[in-house]
Protein backbone atom coordinates (compact mmCIF):
# COMPACT_ATOMS: atom_id res chain seq x y z
CA UNK A 1 0.00 0.00 0.00
CA UNK A 2 1.95 3.38 -0.97
CA UNK A 3 5.18 4.52 -1.67
CA UNK A 4 7.52 2.10 0.89
CA UNK A 5 10.05 5.13 1.34
CA UNK A 6 9.41 8.79 0.67
CA UNK A 7 12.32 11.73 0.59
CA UNK A 8 11.55 15.30 1.09
CA UNK A 9 14.34 17.06 -0.37
CA UNK A 10 14.78 20.59 -1.33
CA UNK A 11 17.86 21.26 -3.56
CA UNK A 12 17.13 20.00 -6.86
CA UNK A 13 18.30 17.08 -8.96
CA UNK A 14 22.00 18.02 -8.42
CA UNK A 15 21.14 17.33 -4.89
CA UNK A 16 19.28 14.20 -5.12
CA UNK A 17 22.07 12.70 -7.40
CA UNK A 18 24.77 13.49 -5.25
CA UNK A 19 22.91 12.06 -2.17
CA UNK A 20 22.43 8.42 -3.94
CA UNK A 21 18.56 8.72 -3.98
CA UNK A 22 16.96 6.43 -6.34
CA UNK A 23 15.89 7.65 -9.48
CA UNK A 24 13.44 6.35 -12.43
CA UNK A 25 13.43 6.96 -16.25
CA UNK A 26 15.94 6.62 -18.65
CA UNK A 27 18.09 9.14 -20.31
CA UNK A 28 20.11 9.04 -23.10
CA UNK A 29 23.43 8.05 -21.34
CA UNK A 30 22.77 7.97 -17.54
CA UNK A 31 26.28 7.36 -16.34
CA UNK A 32 26.60 10.59 -14.19
CA UNK A 33 30.27 11.50 -13.07
CA UNK A 34 29.48 11.24 -9.28
CA UNK A 35 29.52 7.41 -10.30
CA UNK A 36 33.15 7.96 -10.36
CA UNK A 37 34.26 10.50 -8.21
CA UNK A 38 37.22 9.89 -5.67
CA UNK A 39 37.82 11.04 -1.76
CA UNK A 40 39.89 14.20 -2.63
CA UNK A 41 42.63 14.80 0.43
CA UNK A 42 41.53 18.01 2.54
CA UNK A 43 43.05 20.87 4.69
CA UNK A 44 41.62 23.64 5.90
CA UNK A 45 41.94 27.30 5.30
CA UNK A 46 43.32 28.23 8.60
CA UNK A 47 46.13 25.26 8.33
CA UNK A 48 49.68 25.43 7.41
CA UNK A 49 51.59 23.20 5.09
CA UNK A 50 51.97 21.10 7.77
CA UNK A 51 48.30 19.84 7.52
CA UNK A 52 49.15 18.80 4.36
CA UNK A 53 52.40 17.10 4.83
CA UNK A 54 50.87 14.87 7.03
CA UNK A 55 48.15 13.70 4.05
CA UNK A 56 50.88 11.76 2.56
CA UNK A 57 49.67 12.87 -0.47
CA UNK A 58 52.10 12.92 -3.22
CA UNK A 59 50.09 12.42 -6.46
CA UNK A 60 46.69 14.46 -5.59
CA UNK A 61 46.13 18.11 -5.34
CA UNK A 62 44.40 18.73 -1.66
CA UNK A 63 41.31 20.76 -1.50
CA UNK A 64 41.16 23.56 0.99
CA UNK A 65 38.06 23.78 2.83
CA UNK A 66 35.97 26.66 4.64
CA UNK A 67 33.10 26.68 6.58
CA UNK A 68 30.64 23.72 6.20
CA UNK A 69 33.26 22.13 3.90
CA UNK A 70 33.10 24.47 0.84
CA UNK A 71 35.73 24.06 -1.59
CA UNK A 72 37.83 27.49 -1.46
CA UNK A 73 40.92 26.26 -2.84
CA UNK A 74 43.26 23.94 -4.09
CA UNK A 75 47.20 23.32 -3.26
CA UNK A 76 48.53 21.63 -6.03
CA UNK A 77 51.20 18.76 -5.90
CA UNK A 78 54.45 21.06 -7.22
CA UNK A 79 53.35 23.23 -3.75
CA UNK A 80 53.81 19.97 -1.16
CA UNK A 81 57.24 20.64 -0.90
CA UNK A 82 57.19 24.26 0.54
CA UNK A 83 58.04 24.46 4.87
CA UNK A 84 55.40 23.20 7.14
CA UNK A 85 55.01 26.55 8.87
CA UNK A 86 53.92 28.27 5.27
CA UNK A 87 49.79 29.24 5.72
CA UNK A 88 47.74 27.16 2.78
CA UNK A 89 45.48 30.12 2.52
CA UNK A 90 48.95 31.83 0.95
CA UNK A 91 50.06 29.35 -1.36
CA UNK A 92 46.26 28.00 -2.37
CA UNK A 93 44.86 28.47 -5.64
CA UNK A 94 41.50 30.17 -5.07
CA UNK A 95 38.90 28.90 -6.41
CA UNK A 96 39.16 26.32 -8.99
CA UNK A 97 36.96 25.48 -11.36
CA UNK A 98 34.65 22.18 -10.58
CA UNK A 99 31.86 20.65 -11.89
CA UNK A 100 28.44 19.19 -10.16
CA UNK A 101 27.98 15.25 -9.94
CA UNK A 102 24.61 15.13 -12.04
CA UNK A 103 26.83 16.06 -15.15
CA UNK A 104 26.95 13.52 -17.62
CA UNK A 105 30.37 11.20 -17.68
CA UNK A 106 31.06 12.02 -21.68
CA UNK A 107 30.40 16.31 -20.78
CA UNK A 108 32.30 16.14 -17.31
CA UNK A 109 35.71 14.77 -19.72
CA UNK A 110 35.04 17.23 -22.53
CA UNK A 111 35.09 20.26 -20.31
CA UNK A 112 37.98 18.32 -18.14
CA UNK A 113 40.18 18.44 -21.94
CA UNK A 114 39.25 21.79 -23.11
CA UNK A 115 40.02 23.16 -20.00
CA UNK A 116 43.55 21.75 -20.45
CA UNK A 117 43.23 19.83 -16.74
CA UNK A 118 44.57 16.50 -15.66
CA UNK A 119 41.40 16.86 -12.85
CA UNK A 120 38.76 18.57 -11.73
CA UNK A 121 36.80 18.93 -7.99
CA UNK A 122 33.01 18.24 -7.59
CA UNK A 123 30.57 19.97 -5.40
CA UNK A 124 27.23 20.67 -4.97
CA UNK A 125 25.36 23.58 -6.41
CA UNK A 126 26.05 25.43 -2.75
CA UNK A 127 30.02 24.46 -3.37
CA UNK A 128 30.06 22.01 -0.73
CA UNK A 129 33.11 19.52 -1.71
CA UNK A 130 31.61 15.65 -3.04
CA UNK A 131 35.54 14.94 -4.03
CA UNK A 132 37.38 14.76 -6.99
CA UNK A 133 37.77 13.37 -10.58
CA UNK A 134 40.90 12.53 -12.22
CA UNK A 135 40.17 11.48 -15.59
CA UNK A 136 43.03 9.15 -16.23
CA UNK A 137 41.80 7.02 -13.38
CA UNK A 138 38.17 7.01 -14.94
CA UNK A 139 37.54 3.93 -17.31
CA UNK A 140 34.19 3.38 -18.78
Amino acid sequence: MGFTEVYDLIGGRAAWTVLGFPTEGSVGDRRRISQYVLEAPSVRINDTMAAVHRLGQTNRPVAVLGEGDVLLGAIQTTAFGLNGTTPVEGVMIPAPGTIRPDIRVDDAMQQVIDDGLDHVFVTTASGVLVGLVIPGEIHV
